[in-house]
């Protein structure tokens, strides 16, 4: 079968040879095919994420727990950026020869800071909670997570925890993603760096 004739795309010199010599007509279309052939102003295209660099770490390295949050609210998410904030967010669980430290070292809070995720989940330990990926869009960061809850049935429950450290940031605003969805936003300069709120927490300003 005969091909489809190629239709090429027009150069610069012709478009302007186009644009100096034909009638008004002409000038309309060719007017239209430099526009065709400029580059999409930088302006209007959109701005590429920044991966931010993750640092994971296991939960089971420390002595301790999350604290409890209200039963209403599934999820718990926080930016922690320096060690007070760590001890209100987790209590130390002393036992008889624990050699676990309590906390993570009070030097790692000078460069970076601490995202949390934690769930109530079947204490079959079959359920996924991780954060899997940290991006910078115009100043804020998003946190994106991922969480499969067991199937199997299990006759306790517990608290699970995902952490990573990131490189200190002084984002005006934290969105944390589960499973592509928006769960939780965050603004750390006004005061909120955990939802929900503690109990001993006062509600950031609005």
């Amino acid at each position: 079968m005969p091909q489809a004739p190629r239709i090429e795309r027009p150069s610069r010199r012709l478009v302007l040879a186009i644009a100096t010599h034909a009638p008004l007509g002409w000038l309309a279309m060719a007017t239209m095919a430099a526009g065709w052939l400029a580059d999409p102003s930088p302006d209007t295209a959109d701005a590429e994420p920044t991966v931010i660099p993750i640092r994971r770490d296991d939960p089971d390295r420390y002595q301790n727990f999350v604290i409890n949050w209200d039963a209403g609210t599934e999820v718990l998410c926080a930016v922690v950026r320096t060690p007070a904030d760590y001890a209100r967010l987790f209590h130390p669980a002393p036992v008889i020869r624990g050699k676990k430290p309590f906390a993570p070292p009070d030097a790692a809070f000078e460069k970076e800071h601490l995202l949390v995720v934690a769930r109530v989940v079947g204490g079959d330990g079959g359920s996924v909670l991780a954060i899997e990926r940290v991006v910078e869009k115009e100043g804020s960061l998003e946190v994106h997570g991922r969480f499969k809850p067991s199937t199997a049935k299990s006759s306790f429950s517990l608290k699970q925890a995902a952490l990573v450290w990131i490189p200190r940031s002084e984002a005006k605003q934290i969105q944390f993603f589960e499973n592509g969805k928006p769960v939780v936003t965050l603004d750390p300069s006004g005061g909120e760096w955990v939802s929900p709120p503690l109990s001993d927490e006062p509600p950031a300003p609005r």
